[in-house]
């Protein structure tokens, strides 16, 4: 029986040298499962985002109806009131039926007002639950226990700051600059690739050989008398050797095989990776354009979105003095109705002035809350502004309170008796 081991090193000198050509798959590996966070993150903001859209849309439905709600009830009780005149003779006929018309039309526009609102419910409700087959789930009412608040005085953020905080916090530029970074490590490892094959080896080994002597051998002090001419006049006698000094051999240097040298090997016109470099060159220089294009556009969001929160805080200044106005100008048609220099028409009129600024009012507020969670969104600050943790959204399980920026608790005798509170 013979043995034998042999141990061999090898290190790269050109193609293959250092970490970057070996451990490329394990840090791309790593990057790629902060890419997944990262993923997670922005699905979780873009949910956020479009939960709190909807639920502003079914606060301005909800305001809205709460307007039109007391639009129709002044209107029929103008109605009353003009018909008790018009039986005693102070009025004309005519004033009932204009009257008449007023509180069709507000009925009318009521009946708008609540189907909206229905409808924002739906979608409340779609977004929150799985099913609407649910008979009690589907006709359940959604009741926003938080209204709009403006805030009496706007802070002022200086621009670069928000652009600053958007490139720092967006997760969509966290996750190019991240595939930018395995981009450039699959670089290294290509451009590696196109240097000459240039290896340096030692290696030591070492043979055993065991075994019973073989009754054929010649010299063996068997076949010697028969065979003397081929054993040179004497025999030899071999012992027997174990499996154990077979293994024996392999460590005493009774047998030893070792060197040392360099391989090398130079590729003529390696074209394959050369296109493959290229390729690479190419595909990193994508991702650097994209990058900065998102750059760009983050920048111009957060821009737009600042322009947008502006904007709609003028609207709702505006509309909050139309609404004072319309208001000064109601109460004053009503004393002069009282004193009979007016009729019921024209303070109806009036009063349509004022829903209509009060509805303008509930819409620039609701704009502005989605311009402000607009803000956020396109500076990445969304969740540290709501209070969410990103721990919370892994488990599911809410730790702590959230805090919605802009809102505020709505009073308990705007909220219907059955309406759950709010703690």
């Amino acid at each position: 029986m013979s043995s034998g081991f042999q141990f061999r090193w090898t290190q790269h000198l050109l193609q293959g040298f250092g970490m970057p050509a070996n451990d490329r798959f394990i840090r791309i590996a790593k990057n790629n499962r902060e890419l997944s966070d990262v993923a997670f993150r922005l699905q979780t903001i873009t949910t956020v985002d479009q939960i709190e859209n909807l639920y502003w849309n079914l606060v301005y439905a909800y305001e809205n109806v709460k307007v039109q709600q007391e639009n129709l009830a002044f209107a029929q009780k103008t109605l009353s009131d003009t018909k008790k005149q018009v039986e005693i003779g102070t009025l004309a006929p005519i004033e009932v039926v204009r009257a008449q018309s007023t509180v069709a039309s507000d009925q009318q526009t009521l009946t708008l007002a609540l189907t909206d609102l229905q409808l924002e419910q739906l979608l409340m409700k779609n977004a929150l639950s799985r099913t609407l087959v649910d008979p009690a789930l589907a006709d359940a009412e959604v009741i926003p226990t938080s209204t709009m608040e403006v805030p009496a005085q706007e802070p002022v953020v200086p621009t670069e700051d928000l652009v600053n905080a958007a490139l720092s916090h967006r997760p969509d530029l966290a996750e190019l600059r991240i595939t930018l970074t395995n981009t450039d490590i699959s670089n290294k490892a290509i451009r590696n690739a196109l240097l000459p094959t240039v290896d340096l080896f030692a290696y030591y080994g070492g043979n055993g050989l065991g075994g019973n002597v073989s009754p054929y051998f010649v010299c063996s002090p068997a076949n010697y008398q028969k065979n003397p001419e081929f054993c040179d006049g004497q025999f030899e006698s071999f012992p027997n050797i174990s499996y154990g000094n077979a293994l024996n051999q392999l460590v005493n240097s009774t047998a030893p095989d070792k060197g040392a040298g360099i391989t090398v090997n130079i590729p003529l016109r390696n074209r394959a990776a050369q296109a493959t470099q290229v390729r690479s060159e190419f595909e990193y220089r994508q991702s650097q354009l994209r990058l900065q294009q998102l750059e760009n556009q983050v920048r111009i969001e957060v821009r737009n979105a600042q322009f947008g929160v502006q904007q709609n805080r003028a609207s709702v200044d505006s509309a909050q003095a139309a609404v004072d106005l319309a208001r000064q100008s109601l109460d004053a048609e009503q004393k002069k109705y009282v004193l009979g220099a007016s009729t019921s028409t024209a303070v109806l009129q009036y009063k349509s002035g004022l829903t209509a600024a009060e509805v303008t009012l509930v819409s620039a507020k609701a704009a502005y809350e989605k311009a402000q969670l607009e803000l956020d969104r396109a500076t990445g600050l969304l969740l540290d502004h709501a209070n969410i943790e990103i721990a919370d959204a892994v488990t599911g399980q809410v730790t702590h309170a959230i805090s919605v920026p802009h809102a505020v608790q709505r009073p308990a005798d705007q909220l219907p008796a059955n309406a759950p509170q709010r703690q």
